[in-house]
């Protein structure tokens, strides 16, 4: 492992999630025509995330930057399917069964969102973040990470 991917791996896992769920987005590969890739994988991401956002926060997501932590990779499987693996807080005001639904539901309403979607509540990130990280599916790690969508929790702000 070359030392940029050590210190990335180092930099993830130091990413604060509080209260994480580890996801599996599957993605519609085309949709009129037009093929998914990282690109239109990150802005469909993107509509996902402020209408998660905006469903739990309300306006105090565009008023006062409350927002859900989460940290996004992209894949693509053997098979070239576009698909995302991510951690994201769940709010403690919504129970486990609300927090799947809100997710569900706001990923169905995307453009490429596949109705496909894998949710598991751990009680610890790593496991799952060693998954997400894997090499053997991406051929570049740095650019796996969906930089845009992803956000750590500021620890001050909790």
């Amino acid at each position: 492992m070359g030392e940029v991917e050590s210190a990335l791996r180092d930099f993830v896992r130091a990413f604060h999630i509080p209260n994480p769920v580890n996801i599996t987005f599957t993605q519609k590969q085309i949709v009129g025509g037009g093929k998914i890739d990282d690109l239109v994988s990150e802005r469909n991401f993107r509509y996902f995330k402020n209408m998660l956002n905006r469903k739990v926060f309300g306006n105090a997501y565009s008023r006062y930057g409350k927002c859900l932590g989460m940290l996004v990779v992209r894949e693509v499987s053997a098979n070239q399917r576009h698909h995302l693996h991510a951690i994201i807080q769940k709010p403690p005001t919504l129970s486990n069964k609300q927090f799947d639904q809100v997710v569900r539901e706001c990923w169905g309403k995307t453009l490429f969102g596949y109705e496909e979607i894998h949710i598991n509540h751990p009680s610890e990130k790593d496991g799952w973040l060693g998954y997400m990280m894997k090499k053997k599916t991406k051929s570049n790690l740095m650019d796996a990470v969906d930089w845009e969508n992803s956000h750590p929790v500021d620890p001050c702000r909790i």
